[in-house]
C-alpha cells in the first residue's frame, strides 16, 4: 500500500513537471537565435520600439493562425489538419510569449486562459468543435484588445 502511494505521487509529480514544459520541438537556444536582435543600449529607445513592433507582428500572426483554424473548424476538416493548425498557433505564440510575459504580465495571463485550452483541444483525438469555436473567438478578442494596448 505504501509503495502504491509513492508510485502514485511520483506519477503525479512527473505529470506536473511535464505539463510545464513547452511543446516546441526546438530547444530554447534555437528559438532565441531566430528572435530579433534588440538594441542593448539602455539609453536608446529603439530597442523598446523594436520589441513592441515584434510583439505586434507576432500577435497579428497568432490572430491569422487562429482565423485559419476557425476556417478548418467551420468546414469540419479532418482531425489531423486541425491538430496541425493548433501546433502552428502554439509555435507562433511561442515566438513572442516570453516578451509578452515580461512586458505585459496581466495581458499574458488573460490571453493564455483561452489560448492554451484552444491549443490543447486542437490536439485531442475527440475534438469539441463548439468549444474550439468559443475559445478561438475569446482568444482573438483578447489578442485584438491587447494589440490596441501596445500601439
Amino acid at each position: 500500500m505504501n509503495g502504491f502511494r509513492v508510485m502514485t505521487s511520483g506519477v503525479i509529480l512527473g505529470a506536473m513537471l511535464l505539463s510545464g514544459c513547452s511543446n516546441s520541438s526546438e530547444p530554447d537556444e534555437a528559438q532565441q537565435e531566430k528572435g530579433p536582435v534588440l538594441n542593448e543600449n539602455p539609453d536608446a529607445n529603439t530597442g523598446e520600439t523594436q520589441n513592441t513592433e515584434v510583439i505586434k507582428k507576432g500577435v497579428g500572426d497568432v490572430i491569422q493562425s487562429i482565423k485559419g483554424l476557425e476556417s478548418e473548424i467551420s468546414t469540419e476538416a479532418d482531425s489531423g489538419k486541425i491538430q496541425e493548425m493548433g501546433k502552428e498557433i502554439s509555435s507562433t505564440w511561442d515566438s513572442i510569449e516570453k516578451q509578452v510575459e515580461d512586458e505585459y504580465p496581466d495581458w499574458y495571463e488573460r490571453i493564455e486562459k483561452n489560448l492554451y485550452p484552444l491549443i490543447g483541444e486542437s490536439g485531442n483525438a475527440d475534438k469539441d468543435l463548439e468549444k474550439m469555436k468559443r475559445l478561438s473567438e475569446a482568444t482573438k478578442e483578447d489578442l485584438q484588445l491587447f494589440l490596441e494596448k501596445v500601439k
